[in-house]
């Protein structure tokens, strides 16, 4: 028992021993791991309403701070970045203008520092967007039918890359890709590619991209159209410039269009290029992918191996085309790092490699601890940068290690940690394994790729066990660790032989999270024969990996069993005697008793390996004897049998080449020279088994001859057999391989045949030709000698020329000389060989080799001009001048034109053969010819005198000096040398030698001093060169010093002139107390209260006044009128004089009261109680004080019965003077309107709002009539009617009768009858007695009267008689009317109806129905009259007649207007008919041009209005309709108008600006209003040299009237843009300047050239005395003609505007030949005028022109189209909008459907007119326009500055009134321009400014307000007169547009013709041109019926 339990103690001892031993073996310290990072993405983009947060962070405690892109902190910038407490980094949302591209738009990264490690992120791209709306387009696509179509969706280019999705819309709103039609595709880019283009169609679609930063999804407001062209002829493919590079990733698709236009449709294919061959696609892997639609290719499923070069071939009959597609393919980039953690002992070699997988790898690099590794002498980085080798690791060297691979758009890194062991490990006791270092080789690492792609590494161990020694018993553990991938699998050996398969040997394996392989073998027991060299074995697919080491045990010797060992002859033979035990003193080897080695083959080494080189199979087999001893003798011995074997050798064979040809039969013999057997054959093709079977489409045989030969047979050669034949000889030795080399030859056939190539010259062509076959084809070129095929020649390659490998010749940049017939040739000198002509046809554009020269002449002398031009003929040169305008010879008679045809081009020479200042500048001499054009410049330089200086200014103006100074003037191309300031007070003439003083040229200003004060001075300037001096200078007048007026204006009067306006006139004060001149006066008014008193004299400068400005000076009297005052309110005026300095004293207070005007508010509680059934009281109270406007008279009470819509009943006024009144003498029981309003002195106020009231019931009158008839033998009807007045609500009748029987009364009985019984029948009873009837009628208050009394006499038959009563009917249009004809008789009567005397028959809309009932339906005006129905039989006859009156809606008035104000216009109407019913009122609609339709109710009773509050200068609309009590009748038609008043009149730049160093002043009281008053303006400057405007102020008040600019750079040039702004436009004035220098010089300043007064007179006496000469023979022939023509069509023009049908076709062709005679006339008057005058128009006119057409003679510039005709363009377009009444003529037959209303009302926009804008805009230049500019001039004229001066780069303004500038500033011969774009200065003096009247109410006289204005229009040289003696009438009534009708078929009503007399044109040089548009414009007068007034 005691020995158990010590046994099993042992075995206890021992297994925690082993155990134990084990985890020794196993510990070791791990190094910990960097916890992962938790990072924002690599792109971070946000808008800057929104912001962004990037956050980073890991577990654990850290530290953690924001980087720059250059490694420097991201410091916190206030409202634009800061970071958070918890280490985010934070971008608020910010405005637009404070967006910083270094902090928006910036790359950032987080760096995390953990104990004493650091870890960098990624890179992170920060984009900030502007959170803007975009503008998306698609523009229209031309292609040619049959062709693919691409559109695109062109969004700004800041935008494109935040598109995430395009969409592609139909006309129908829906996308296309819905449709399922494979002719969509949309593109990679969003574009959408449209395949096959049908003709004839013409698609349009819009596009819908979505932003992806906002998630705003955007559409093009317009549809792009594909339009389809009908090609003229063949057409070689064009492809349009689109980007060819397509980056994708893998595993996306991707879609290459090839989309050209071509006629025919060319044919497409599609070639993969490597190394400069091209393979068909159908040829390649891509080809299952792949794809193809047209042109389209679409890749599925793109790889890494899909990328490179693909090329589309386009090729017609007309010439072929290629175009490139480059495709990168991207993968994703991830990248590890080998080991991930790695802990070593100090002074040790580590190397760590960096894993990447992705493509592309553009940048790699190594950080440590977030810092950058740079190599050193300890520290190596591999070439590729993947591996870092760090030798004799020290203690900083610790830390983090990253490895970083990126690319433009990706970003991955990897992250080891490396730490250095500092603890001592123990030695392990000698029956334990020592432990090798955890460390990794320092040797290379070899990295391979698989077939799949997969990137592969051999194993490489980490950890190996190392060499042990041991005594017997105890286990032991041998560890191998490695990596690798794939991961290696581990294999044990013990002395190169396999672990005995026994109990006590255990193999483990596994992997680790780090995909190390951890492999164990564990020994048990271990004896003495268990020692020996223990290897492990580290094997994958990639290689293997080994490490061998000893385990002695110590004992005997012991040599374990070793097999047979087998070796091939030849090779080493290599045996290692397994020996155990230990210690060893010897191995030997021993054989036939003999000790090795015996020769020199054999080795043997101490640790008992044996080596036998080359072994021999008679020499070396045998039996070896291994021998091992200790030193103590004892020995062991083992035996092994080596068996040699022979592998196979092949004989060899000879190579098959240059031999066989298709067809043949070839074989192939493999015979064997020595092997052991059995020996094995097969045989591989290119390294592919070959299968043999005659079956097999290869057709190849193999067979085996014997033990020792093979043999392989291929039947039928063909070309696929070419190829590398292996025979292959195998047995238990080894294999041997023989190849042999087979090839076919094969004649060239063509793999890409050559064609015809048409290429520019200068472009680069590829010349196609490629052939195969073998052997490979040599592709010979050779060129056609002359320009006939048939003899060749070599060709000669030069530099520009080459060919490729495959064949193909290339030209870079081919010339002319290129061209001409080539022909390739393929030959391999198997068959005949191939050959192609081809053609290449060079096509040389215009060129010039000199693309300027420059060419100085005299002015007066000749000049001539040559450029010599290249190119394919015909060759066209043309010439254009300087101004762009082409130089022709009979245009101007100075120049002559010659040209000369040269062999390769043609020279033109142009002379001007004299030459004046206007022909410096550029000339452009331009050639061209059908393939491309060229320019070259000649600067052409006029040398000649200065001209005189201009833009003279004044800057400083003291008492006794003048700084002026000037703008450098046209120098005449030689330095100014001197200028000359000559100066005289103004009174005085020009001495013979004036005052002066001479400044340098350089300098462009000058003091003039000593001069006297308040004084006007003359200023001129000279300019002086070596050719002479200038002409003086324009004057200037300058005053001295002013001071302020010292004295009051005298005589204030103030007048009322209306309720609203006082007329103020005063003297100026006495004139030695002026001080100066007078500007303006200030008028101040005051409205005085009653309890108020008069202020002082204080001025108008008091808070208390209201203040005028009223501007202009002189001796005479002057007044103004103050408008917009309280009606019937006092004021106090008071007026004080101004000059520059300022005010002078004030007038006293002189009051005045306005008129008084009618109250402009109502009555109010206006009450209405009835009193009886004939009276009611009326009350109500006075209107509120502040709308009496003035003293009450009274109230005017009005009344009228509210009686049917028939009505005519008119309204009782009543004028009572208190608060109430009594009504009476009214109807009983009737309703009634009444109303009341105050009055004054001055007329009626306002209506309060009506009250209605109803008077008491009363009892009613008698029955209207009655009838009584026999209706039968024993029976008589009584009728009646109800009564006239029935005074209340019927209750009912009451029936009495009488019989009177032998003279006898019998009594009265009577019966009473419900209200609505209207007959009654009763019985006839006594036969033979008479019977009289009566009828009365009740109300509750009683019975009324009773009816005459009607009798009915015995009668033995019963006559015919009608029951129904005679009567008048009155009923509104479009309503039944039934007439009723009741009838008794026996027989019965027969009945019939006439109208008007005429019998009536049935039709659709009047019928008589059975019981005799006439039904009219949907009466009409034409339906009035009276109707009879008889009725008769054969005892009596009886009839009635009703009297019918249809009321239809009023007929349109006549609208005119006879006055037009700034603000209103008077307009006067005619009524042409109120349809039956009285007119209630007018509704007058007006528009404003660009506006929105509105309207006005007008009363009834008047027939003008003045309509108020309108724009000034604006152009309008109006129509007017009336209605009554049945309707809204047609509105007349549209009338046009302006109100007066234009844009605001731009200033002269010396009016205008004022300057020193630092600040430009601005005189805004200088500008002219127009007319209208200026409502604001807008000031913006910037230095010439930029592009930028700086806003200075956009809302200048129109009462400031000096504005400043500081803040500006001296002596610099500066532009200066005023928009001033009014109800009529805007108007745009540009002024250069330049302020002074810090000396108070100007300098630079530059101005336009302006001709010298010398040089005009002598060019404008040879220019102007000939052109005027033709002018005047022109004209005199248009007169002769006009008055042949006007002869000819005088009658029939007559006649034609008095027809009432409309024109007949006789004058419609007289009127079309008159019109093409004034067309040809005014293309023929063009040509003399400056080519930017006129617009040329063809000679050729259209034989069938409108009779009404109109011709353009000019197009001036117009901001604004022009109005042509009276085209009706109101809101009755549409059916819904529009009153449409027809009266139908008498002799009118009915016909379908009736005409009716279609009743619309709008108000404000909501109804556009469609025309009212898009109109005019297709009118643009018309005749009718310019002939309105005409009319137009007998307005107000007074000078004015000219806006046609401006400068080029000054807008024009954009209002209407613009078109009211004369059309012909350009062609006055050389105005003078200022250096400033603003007006030209021809005049000098003072402007004289008047103001357009103004009218307000309708009954006010009309005045003149007196505002401050410079406009006006000014003649300038050519006198332009206009007036209008009268205005046409139209009497007749105008129909209205056709569009408005529902009747087309109604004729035109007739139109009177507008006297041609009324007008008398007399307008310069184009007075006659006028006069025919003016004739042209009355004929469509005549045809609208209406005209500008």
């Amino acid at each position: 028992m005691a020995v158990s339990v010590r046994h099993r103690a042992l075995k206890m001892k021992i297994c925690t021993y082993l155990l134990l031993s084990f985890l020794a073996v196993r510990a070791s310290p791990e190094p910990r791991r960097v916890p992962p990072l938790q990072e924002p993405p690599r792109h971070v983009e946000f808008t800057n309403n929104t912001g962004a947060t990037l956050t980073c962070s890991t577990r654990g405690d850290y530290e953690l701070d924001w980087l720059l892109v250059d490694n420097t902190p991201a410091t916190p910038l206030a409202g634009l970045r800061h970071v958070l407490a918890n280490g985010s980094l934070v971008f608020p949302p910010f405005p637009a203008s404070r967006y910083r591209r270094d902090v928006h738009a910036a790359s950032y990264r987080c760096r995390l520092r953990i104990a004493d490690n650091a870890v960098l992120s990624r890179t992170i791209h920060v984009h900030a967007v502007l959170n803007t709306p975009w503008e998306v387009r698609v523009p229209d696509e031309y292609v040619m039918a049959g062709n693919a179509a691409v559109l695109r969706c062109i969004v700004p280019p800041h935008c494109a890359d935040r598109v995430s999705s395009t969409d592609w819309l139909g006309e129908d709103g829906v996308s296309v890709f819905q449709y399922l039609e494979p002719r969509y595709q949309r593109l990679d880019d969003g574009s959408l590619y449209i395949s096959s283009v049908r003709a004839g169609s013409r698609d349009a679609f819009r596009c819908r991209v979505r932003d992806r930063v906002t998630g705003t999804t955007y559409t093009s407001q317009f549809f792009g159209h594909v339009i389809v062209t009908e090609p003229k002829g063949s057409v070689r493919p064009r492809v349009g410039p689109e980007p060819r590079n397509r980056r994708v990733q893998a595993g996306q698709d991707v879609r290459l269009p090839c989309a050209a236009h071509a006629w025919p449709v060319p044919t497409y294919r599609w070639f993969r290029e490597h190394r400069e061959q091209l393979t068909p696609i159908e040829q390649t892997p891509l080809w299952a992918r792949a794809h193809l639609q047209g042109g389209l290719l679409s890749v599925r499923g793109v790889r890494r191996e899909d990328a490179g070069r693909l090329v589309c071939w386009l090729n017609n009959t007309a010439g072929g085309e290629s175009v490139h597609f480059s495709v990168a393919v991207t993968e994703p980039i991830s990248v590890r790092i080998k080991p991930e953690a790695l802990r070593t002992k100090i002074n040790s070699d580590i190397i760590f490699e960096c894993k990447v997988s992705g493509h592309p790898i553009e940048k790699q690099y190594w950080v440590h601890n977030a810092k950058a590794v740079k190599p050193n002498e300890r520290i190596r980085l591999s070439d590729d940068g993947l591996r870092i080798h760090i030798k004799g690791t020290q203690k900083e060297d610790q830390g983090v290690y990253q490895c970083f691979a990126s690319n433009s758009r990706d970003q991955a890194y990897g992250v080891a940690e490396y730490l250095i062991d500092v603890s001592e490990r123990p030695r392990v006791t000698a029956n334990r394994s020592r432990r090798a270092p955890y460390a990794r080789s320092a040797q290379s690492h070899d990295v391979d790729w698989n077939f799949t792609g997969t990137r592969e590494s051999k194993p490489e161990l980490v950890y190996w066990f190392s060499e042990q020694t041991l005594q017997p018993g105890p286990s032991v553990s041998l560890k191998c660790v490695a990596m690798g991938h794939p991961p290696p699998q581990f294999t044990w050996l013990l002395d190169g032989f396999p672990i005995p398969t026994n109990s006590r040997f255990v193999v483990g394996q596994h992997v680790t999270l780090q995909d190390d392989v951890v492999s164990h073998l564990n020994v048990s027991r271990v004896t003495e024969q268990d020692g020996g060299e223990y290897a492990c074995v580290a094997t994958n697919s990639a290689g293997k990996a080994v490490h061998a080491a000893r385990v002695n045990v110590y004992g005997l010797p012991f040599i374990r069993e070793m097999p047979k060992v087998t070796a091939v002859a030849g090779s080493d033979l290599v045996i290692k005697c397994p020996v155990a035990g230990y210690p060893i003193e010897s191995i030997t080897w021993e054989r036939d008793g003999q000790t090795l080695p015996l020769n020199r083959r054999q080795r043997v080494f101490p640790n008992g390996t044996l080596i036998v080189e080359q072994t021999q199979r008679g020499e070396d087999a045998g039996t070896y004897t291994c021998q091992a001893a200790n030193r103590q003798r004892h020995a062991a011995r083992r035996e092994v049998e080596v068996q040699i074997l022979v592998q196979p050798k092949i004989l060899p064979i000879q190579p098959l080449t240059n031999l066989l040809r298709e067809g043949m039969r070839a074989a192939i013999s493999c015979q064997i020279l020595e092997g052991d057997l059995p020996i094995a054959f097969r045989w591989e093709k290119n390294g592919q088994p070959v299968t043999s079977s005659p079956y097999a489409p290869s057709g190849i045989i193999t067979r085996r001859m014997d033990e020792y030969s093979a043999s392989l047979v291929i039947e039928h050669i063909t070309s696929l057999h070419s190829g590398n034949y292996t025979c292959i000889a195998s047995n238990v030795a080894g294999s041997e391989r023989f190849t042999v080399p087979l090839t076919v030859n094969v004649p060239p056939r063509w793999r890409l045949e050559p064609n015809d190539v048409a290429v520019a010259a200068g472009q680069d062509v590829t010349l196609q030709c490629q052939a195969e076959g073998y052997p490979k084809p040599i592709i010979t070129w050779k060129k056609a000698v002359g320009n006939t095929p048939g003899e060749y020649k070599d060709f000669m390659f030069e530099g520009t020329s080459r060919v490729l490998e495959n064949g193909s010749l290339v030209f870079e940049r081919v010339a002319k000389d290129s061209e001409g017939h080539y022909l390739c040739e393929a030959r391999n000198d198997i068959g005949a060989g191939l050959s192609k002509l081809i053609f290449l046809k060079v096509n040389a554009p215009a060129r010039f080799p000199m693309k300027s020269k420059t060419v100085q002449v005299t002015a007066g002398e000749a000049a001539h001009l040559q450029c010599a031009a290249s190119g394919d003929a015909p060759l066209e040169v043309s010439w254009r001048s300087p101004h762009h305008h082409t130089i022709a010879h009979h245009l101007d008679q100075r120049y002559t034109i010659r040209e000369q045809v040269l062999d390769d081009g043609l020279v033109s020479e142009l002379s001007i053969l004299q030459t004046y200042r206007q022909d410096t500048g550029a000339l452009t001499c331009r050639a061209s010819n059908a393939y491309g054009q060229d320019e070259m410049l000649i600067h052409l330089v006029i040398q000649e005198v200065p001209e005189m200086p201009k833009n003279i200014r004044i800057i400083d103006q003291q008492s006794r000096s003048i700084q002026i100074s000037w703008t450098q003037p046209y120098a005449g191309n030689s330095p100014i040398i001197n200028y000359i300031v000559q100066y005289k007070e103004a009174p005085e003439p020009w001495p013979t030698t004036p005052q002066k003083v001479i400044v340098p040229g350089s300098v462009t200003s000058a003091n003039v001093q000593n001069l006297q004060p308040a004084t006007s001075y003359h200023l001129r300037i000279i300019a002086e060169n070596r050719l002479g001096q200038s002409e003086p200078s324009q004057l200037v007048q300058v005053t001295t010093t002013e001071e302020v007026p010292s004295g009051p204006p005298l005589d204030v009067r103030v007048e009322a002139k209306s309720s609203t306006e006082l007329i103020v006139s005063w003297e100026p004060p006495q004139r030695d107390l002026w001080n100066g001149n007078i500007l303006g006066y200030y008028v101040g008014f005051q409205e005085l209260n009653s309890n108020s008193t008069i202020l002082s004299a204080s001025g108008p400068g008091g808070a208390s006044y209201t203040v005028r400005t009223v501007e202009g000076a002189g001796t005479a009297r002057a007044r103004t009128t103050l408008s917009g005052l309280q009606k019937h309110a006092a004021y106090a005026v008071v007026v004080q004089a101004y000059n520059s300095r300022g005010a002078g004293p004030a007038s006293p207070p002189t009051t005045a009261t306005t008129m008084e005007d009618v109250p402009s508010l109502p009555p109010g509680s206006l009450q209405c109680t009835a009193l009886s059934s004939q009276s009611v009281r009326v009350a109500w109270e006075p209107p509120p004080t502040r709308g009496r406007n003035g003293v009450l008279q009274g109230y005017r009470v009005t009344y009228a019965p509210v009686t049917d819509w028939y009505g005519n009943e008119d309204a009782v006024t009543k004028q009572i003077s208190g608060l109430h009144t009594t009504l009476s003498g009214l109807r009983r029981y009737t309703n009634y309107s009444v109303t009341v309003c105050a009055f004054t002195a001055a007329g009626d106020g306002v209506r309060a709002a009506p009250v209605y009231c109803h008077t008491e019931e009363d009892v009613p009158s008698a029955p209207a009539d009655i009838k009584a008839v026999v209706s039968s033998r024993n029976k008589i009807l009584v009728s009646w009617l109800p009564p006239a007045s029935p005074n209340g609500v019927l209750v009912g009748y009451t029936l009495y009768m009488s019989v009177i029987e032998d003279g006898r009364e019998e009594g009265t009985h009577k019966r009473m009858l419900s209200p609505s019984t209207l007959s009654h029948e009763t019985s006839r009873s006594p036969p033979r007695a008479t019977h009289q009837f009566w009828v009365s009628a009740s109300t509750r208050l009683g019975e009324g009267e009773a009816t005459r009394v009607a009798t009915v006499l015995p009668s033995d038959s019963v006559p015919a008689r009608i029951t129904s009563f005679s009567r008048s009917i009155v009923t509104p249009w479009k309503e039944n009317i039934s007439l009723s004809c009741n009838k008794v008789g026996s027989p019965n009567p027969s009945t019939t109806w006439s109208m008007n005397g005429a019998s009536l028959e049935s039709t659709l809309r009047k019928n008589v129905t059975a019981d005799g009932t006439l039904i009219i339906s949907m009466s009409q005006y034409a339906d009035s009259g009276n109707y009879t129905c008889a009725v008769e039989n054969p005892h009596g006859r009886d009839e009635v007649t009703y009297s019918v009156e249809v009321k239809v809606p009023p007929q349109p008035p006549v609208l005119a207007v006879v006055d037009s104000y700034a603000d209103s216009l008077h307009l006067q109407w005619s009524d042409q008919g109120d349809g039956g019913s009285p007119i209630l009122g007018y509704v007058i609609n007006y528009k404003r041009e660009h506006g929105d339709w509105e309207e006005l109710q007008v009363e009834a009773g008047t027939s003008e209005h003045v309509l108020p509050n309108l724009w000034c200068g604006t152009r309008y609309q109006l129509y007017i309709t009336a209605f009554n009590r049945i309707g809204t009748g047609l509105p007349c038609d549209i009338v046009h108008a302006f109100t007066k008043g234009t844009v605001p009149v731009k200033p002269k730049h010396s009016q205008m600006i004022t300057l020193n160093t630092t600040t430009v002043t601005v005189w805004l009281d200088s500008w002219g209003d127009g007319g209208c008053g200026i409502l604001y303006f807008v000031i913006e400057y910037r230095e010439v040299s930029q592009s930028q405007w700086r806003l200075v102020s956009n809302s200048v008040q129109a009462t400031e009237r000096v504005f400043s600019v500081p803040g500006l750079t001296p002596a610099t040039q500066y532009q200066l843009r005023i928009t001033a702004h009014n109800n009529a436009g805007h108007a745009v004035a540009l002024y250069n300047f330049t302020t002074h220098s810090i000396s108070g010089i100007i300098d630079g300043e530059l101005s336009p050239p302006v001709p010298a007064a010398g040089a005009r007179s002598l060019g404008g006496a040879r220019v102007i005395l000939p052109a005027a000469l033709s002018l005047l023979v022109l004209g005199a022939l248009v007169a002769i003609v006009l008055l042949v023509r006007r002869n000819k069509a005088g009658g029939t023009e007559t006649a034609a505007t008095e027809s009432a049908a409309g024109e007949s076709p006789s004058v419609a062709q007289l009127q079309n030949k008159v019109n093409r005679d004034q067309q040809y006339l005014a293309a023929r008057a063009q040509h003399p005028a400056p080519p930017h005058h006129y617009k040329h128009a063809s000679n050729e006119y259209i034989e069938d022109i409108c009779p009404y057409a109109t011709f353009q003679l000019t197009k001036p510039t117009y901001s604004e189209s022009s109005y042509s005709g009276n085209v009706y363009s109101g809101p009755y377009h549409s059916v819904r909008g529009s009153f449409v009444y027809h009266d139908l003529k008498q002799n009118d037959k009915y016909k379908g459907k009736e005409p009716e209303y279609t009743k619309v009302r709008r108000k404000g926009n909501r109804l556009r007119d469609p025309h009212s804008e898009s109109q005019e805009s297709d009118n643009l230049g018309s005749t009718d326009s310019e002939v309105k500019k005409i009319l137009t001039l007998h307005l107000p004229i007074t000078e004015y500055e000219d806006d046609a001066s401006d400068d080029a780069s000054a807008p024009h303004s954009d209002s209407e009134p613009a078109r009211l500038r004369p059309a012909h500033p350009n062609s006055y011969p050389s105005v003078e321009r200022e250096e400033s774009s603003s007006s030209s200065e021809n005049s000098v003096g003072g402007v004289v400014r008047k103001a357009f009247p103004s009218r307000k109410g309708k009954a006010g006289a009309m005045g003149k307000r007196h505002v401050r204005s410079s406009s006006g229009y000014s003649s300038h040289n050519d006198e332009t007169t206009f007036s209008i003696s009268n205005y046409p009438s139209f009497n007749d009534h105008i129909h209205p547009p056709s569009r408005f009708s529902d009747d087309t078929d109604e004729p035109r009503r007739k139109r009177d013709k507008m006297p041609r007399e009324a007008f008398q044109i007399n307008v310069g040089m184009q007075g006659r041109l006028a006069e025919q548009s003016f004739r042209r414009y009355s004929r469509g007068a005549e045809r609208f019926g209406n005209i500008y007034q």
